[in-house]
């Protein structure tokens, strides 16, 4: 087994995990952009030899173990998951899109089971505690404003919405973090001779028919049911995710509308920035491009 340690590279690699693990505890404001070269090391060790990757990733949670730190020991180890998913998916030639969907769902079901196992002996916060800082905000304006006791309740309920709806915010936040950190390493992978897919245009992106059947079942549910009911929270954190997905198909129609009409590239962008900001009716056309194929229709046109 041990021949079959490549040094020179897990040396290099155990070090640079290091040393992510030791800024994430001791400079938090750096890891912020630490964070998406992150996977970096992981990816090459895994695609040149998986035992060095074992014992980078032993090494590394040692580290992460003597800092004390319970946030810098769950973070490494889902990275190191991450990073061994994508460089495996690297290694069956995936494209990148599947890459993304597949390393965000593989982590999130991990950050969310972490999540509650941590919760369940205490040792993190749960949601409405985490938002207690938010809640005496919106306590102190209501006091301040003198606000009436409907608009009072309306306040405190949206308090209680986003609690219940935080896992969804944390799976969205987590494409939102691949996306991009996917963009920054692909090229510099290439670099290290890993074969990295590159990402199809934004018209070409396509998503399941079956996203528009679950998010209309989960619709139906948050109508029929009872508000701050188990059933109620599990469909609304379904509509923020598919809803999430579903503006990305939007933009996808708007980018596929504005080629094939031929539009400038300066039209095209500012289209899609205002789709962004017009997040509610781009993820209706998403929707409707879904359901009723928008761009097989504009296309015979």
């Amino acid at each position: 087994m041990f021949s079959k340690i490549k040094p020179k590279e897990t040396l290099l690699g155990t070090l640079a995990l290091i040393v992510v693990a030791l800024v994430m505890h001791f400079m938090p404001v750096l890891g912020v952009i630490i964070i998406f070269f992150a996977p970096l090391p992981g990816i090459i060790l895994w695609y040149r030899s998986k035992y060095s990757f074992g014992f980078a990733a032993l090494i590394s949670i040692m580290v992460a173990t003597l800092t004390g730190s319970l946030f810098v020991q769950t973070f490494m180890i889902i990275l190191l998951l991450a990073s061994l998913v994508i460089s495996q998916l690297l290694i069956q030639r995936v494209s990148k899109e599947r890459i993304l969907y597949i390393v965000t769902m593989v982590t999130s079901i991990v950050t969310l089971g972490a999540m509650m196992i941590l919760q369940s002996i205490r040792m993190f916060p749960y949601a409405h505690e985490l938002l207690e800082p938010y809640r005496k905000v919106v306590n102190e304006a209501i006091r301040i404003e003198n606000l009436d006791a409907q608009s009072s309740k309306v306040l405190e309920a949206s308090v209680e919405q986003m609690a219940i709806q935080m896992p969804a915010f944390i799976v969205v936040g987590l494409t939102l973090f691949f996306m991009l950190s996917l963009l920054i390493i692909f090229p510099i992978l290439r670099q290290f001779k890993v074969a990295t897919p590159v990402y199809r245009p934004l018209y070409l992106w396509q998503l399941s028919k079956s996203i528009f059947i679950i998010y209309a079942i989960a619709l139906l549910v948050s109508i029929v049911t009872e508000p701050s009911t188990t059933a109620q929270s599990i469909s609304l954190n379904f509509i923020i995710v598919l809803g999430f997905l579903l503006v990305i198909q939007g933009l996808s129609f708007i980018h596929y509308a504005c080629t094939l009409k031929k539009f400038p590239i300066g039209v095209t962008v500012l289209l899609i920035i205002v789709g962004i900001f017009a997040y509610p009716l781009t993820r209706l056309i998403g929707l409707l491009d879904l359901g009723l194929n928008l761009k097989s229709m504009l296309k015979k046109r």
